[in-house]
């Protein structure tokens, strides 16, 4: 259980670097009128910290200080991933969902297993 924790969480900590890092520096190429319900800052501010929380979901647990930090991280990452499921899917429909929705369980089940099955 713990090597399939420690994939997923390596697996997402890419997935939402990369997002995060995306939407930091390549906000102009969004297209839609999603884009429209938040301002320029808050998209960057959520970039940043889908990048940070990335970051929590390997570090505190590869460095083996404060390993509490990765459950939280984890949550927040999939919480964050259904708010912005919501949001595209107010206005874009359903085929984009499960790009949101896969990475969002997954995360959560991280959380999960990081709190009761497999703690550090």
């Amino acid at each position: 259980m713990n090597i399939l924790l420690w994939v997923l969480q390596i697996l997402l900590a890419l997935w939402n670097m990369i997002g995060g890092i995306y939407t930091v520096f390549n906000y102009e190429k969004f297209k839609g009128a999603w884009m429209n319900d938040l301002p320029k800052p808050a998209w960057v501010a959520i970039g940043v910290l889908q990048a940070l929380f990335a970051l929590g979901l390997v570090l505190p647990g590869a460095v083996g200080v404060l390993p509490k930090l990765t459950p939280i991280a984890a949550a927040y990452l999939a919480v964050n991933a259904l708010l912005g499921c919501a949001l595209f899917a107010q206005y874009a429909g359903f085929p984009g969902i499960l790009w949101a929705v896969v990475p969002s369980i997954l995360a959560a089940f991280v959380a999960y297993g990081r709190i009761a099955l497999k703690p550090f």
